[in-house]
């Protein structure tokens, strides 16, 4: 307060003194144009010659400013460029909208200008792609390519995109493999690499490049322990035996893929039948029983049981011996008594047979079934009831179909 005080003061005497130091005869200037004269102390004329130029000098700044960058000029750059952006938008809108065509010529007309080209070109791009404009589409990525040096990686990895839409795979490889080999780590050359191997069925290719997708994270767990486990199945199920080798030497073979497989999958039932149908192929029926016994133990599955059913073994009654220990714990399980049956069949356990096979045709009777019981009857000389048993057979077979 005290200062403000201090100011004012200050302010009025120098007011006063200016006042009074332009009044006193200190010279005098004289304008005189046709009959008009004008008269002025020095003083004045001097604060008006300041004044004046002040005027100017700030007029022609202001000018200046309102033409250069920070103006005028500034201005219709923003609106010029505001304009091209709601282009750009206006594409993308469309490029959601799946308006495949209006998006390449909006996206790609307005790429000159816009604030983003990169992203015009690109989705532009993209919308030709979809539209089946794959010349269009390449065209625009090579304007991009060349515009911008460093997207070439993507640009490269959305060319292959395309070619995988139109089931070009080699020409899609072409491009994707020297990929990988400079950069191992990308994630959608390694999502792109592992749909075209799964499309071409090429299990040998997407097995080595299992580690990279889980390394580097390429797909979700859940999606990568499915394809990891499809692989396995799908190698097993192309597996064909070498020719030229011995027993000994394929079943070493079928051996060695096994080892491969990661052991938290070996318990899987779809793989383990697969294997079992590749272990069916070298005749190592004893080692596929103990194999299946061992997985129903560890894991119930019914799946397996009936498949221990349908080999034929040198000690049969040692698995007649487990599965009527699993009966204990599984009476009225139609498969498991069958397999049951089937074993005793081995054995020539006639009687046994007849049971087990009775037994299950009570819980869940089948064509099967009944042909089976047939077969059984008739070892027992019962012609009556083996007839019997094949004609019940028939009807439901004729019933269900």
């Amino acid at each position: 307060m005290r200062r403000l005080l201090i100011l004012l003061v200050g302010s009025l005497l120098a007011g006063a003194f200016s006042l009074w130091f332009l009044q006193q005869e200190s010279g005098y200037i004289l304008f005189s144009f046709n009959q008009t004269t004008v008269e002025m102390t020095i003083w004045v004329g001097l604060f008006l010659y300041f004044l004046s130029t002040s005027v100017i000098i700030w007029l022609f700044l202001t000018g200046k400013w309102l033409l250069a960058a920070g103006g005028f000029k500034q201005w219709w750059v923003r609106r010029d460029s505001q304009r091209y952006v709601n282009k750009t938008m206006q594409g993308l809108v469309l490029f959601a909208d799946e308006d495949w065509q209006k998006a390449t010529d909006i996206l790609a007309d307005s790429a000159l200008k816009s604030t983003m080209p990169d992203v015009n070109l690109l989705f532009a791009a993209k919308a030709a792609a979809e539209n089946h404009q794959l010349q269009k589409a390449e065209e625009l990525l090579i304007r991009l390519k060349t515009d911008y040096p460093n997207a070439n990686l993507l640009v490269d990895k959305t060319f292959a995109q395309m070619l995988v839409r139109e089931r070009k795979y080699d020409q899609a490889l072409d491009i994707l493999q020297p990929l990988n080999i400079k950069k191992p780590s990308d994630s959608g050359v390694l999502r792109l690499l592992v749909e075209i191997y799964s499309v071409t069925e090429n299990w040998s290719k997407l097995k080595n490049l299992l580690a990279d997708v889980r390394r580097f994270k390429a797909i979700n767990k859940i999606d990568l322990d499915a394809l990891e486990l499809e692989v396995y199945i799908k190698f097993f199920q192309k597996f064909q035996l070498t020719a030229g080798f011995t027993d000994q030497e394929q079943r070493d073979q079928i051996g060695d893929l096994w080892e491969l497989i990661p052991r938290k999958l070996r318990v899987n039932t779809d793989l383990l039948c697969a294997y079992f149908d590749v272990l069916q192929q070298v005749n190592e029926q004893d080692k596929l029983a103990d194999l299946l016994c061992k997985s129903i133990a560890n894991q119930w599955n019914i799946e397996l049981v009936r498949r221990l059913g349908e080999i034929t073994t040198k000690i049969p009654e040692k698995y007649l011996m487990t599965v009527e220990k699993w009966i204990l714990h599984h009476p009225q399980d139609a498969i498991l008594l069958t397999t049951a049956g089937n074993i005793c069949c081995q054995l020539q356990f006639w009687g046994k047979a007849q049971s087990y096979f009775s037994s299950a045709m009570a819980l869940q009777a089948t064509p099967g079934l009944y042909l089976k019981l047939a077969d059984v009857l008739t070892q027992m000389g019962d012609f009556m009831g083996s007839q019997t048993m094949c004609r019940e057979g028939l009807l439901l077979a004729n019933n269900k179909s």
